[in-house]
């Protein structure tokens, strides 16, 4: 079992929501497509950014050369539940035979997440 889990104070992101070309370096087309459907855009922004930083803690290896941001993405089951989306083939692979598990969870003031991988 691997586990990650990660949480920030939701000011220290600023006013990124509104930043289309900041938002790009970290988050996929769907995922900001997501983000768009709420008035209140920052929660959700959180809560991803917690959600990939907790799935690179949990793969022990952060981002960088084996794993970037745009590799992942943070998609909603029908149910409302959300699962990361493995966008980079080798990460893919490596994961192929694992169940991996995520859960976000925002206040007005700060965003975690954690994700175990089994």
């Amino acid at each position: 079992m691997q586990v990650g889990i990660d949480i920030i104070e939701i000011k220290r992101l600023g006013n990124i929501e509104k930043d289309q070309q900041k938002l790009k370096k970290f988050f996929t087309q769907n995922e900001i497509e997501y983000f768009n459907r709420f008035a209140k855009k920052i929660e959700h922004v959180a809560g991803f950014f917690c959600a990939k930083e907790a799935f690179a803690k949990a793969l022990k290896c952060g981002f960088g050369k084996e794993l970037n941001p745009l590799d992942l993405e943070i998609l909603h089951k029908n149910s409302g539940a959300p699962f990361v989306n493995i966008l980079k083939k080798s990460i893919k692979e490596k994961l192929k035979d694992k169940k991996i598990d995520i859960s976000i969870s925002h206040s007005n003031t700060v965003a975690t997440s954690i994700c175990i991988i089994l």
